[in-house]
């Protein structure tokens, strides 16, 4: 009784959150695959987060990871902490609108914004900090983003609950 107190579903999602995100930034060569998919974990976790537990305070929690991933994965300051500060800017413009949409539709919405996330990210890291990146490596965000979303809203929905 006291536990679900105080590790209510805010808490729960900081927590995974967290972790996602340091597995992600985690440098070690063979676990690279895990560091990948936590990686894309983070992004679709912080996006369920922003669309159903909207709180000014996640500007403050994407100003902190997003400047945590530039600094610990490209080692400049750009690309994340600029698009995870754009889609809750954008979010919040368009809370009203967006919430208006059926399970379903929010559903599509967070996994079409998690890979354009993913692709605006490699643009920006492209164009502004010269990392490069193939056409496959976009594909195979895409397929682990596939995977994982389904497995990711049965996680979220029971935290939910």
């Amino acid at each position: 009784m006291y536990l679900s107190r105080v590790f209510t579903p805010y808490v729960l999602f900081n927590i995974i959150l967290f972790f996602s995100f340091s597995i992600a930034v985690n440098s070690y060569y063979h676990i690279q695959y895990i560091n990948i998919i936590f990686y894309i974990f983070f992004h679709l976790t912080f996006v369920y987060f922003l669309f159903y537990h909207y709180h000014y305070s996640q500007f403050i929690l994407g100003f902190i990871y997003g400047t945590l991933l530039d600094i610990f994965l490209i080692n400049e300051i750009g690309s994340h902490l600029l698009t995870i500060l754009f889609i809750i800017l954008i979010y919040a413009q368009l809370k009203k609108l967006l919430l208006l949409l059926t399970s379903l539709q929010i559903s599509i919405t967070i996994f079409c914004l998690v890979n354009i996330i993913l692709i605006i990210e490699l643009l920006y890291a492209l164009i502004f900090n010269g990392i490069y990146f193939n056409f496959n490596q976009i594909i195979y965000y895409f397929i682990i983003s596939f995977f994982l979303f389904i497995p990711s809203l049965f996680l979220f929905n029971k935290i939910d609950n």
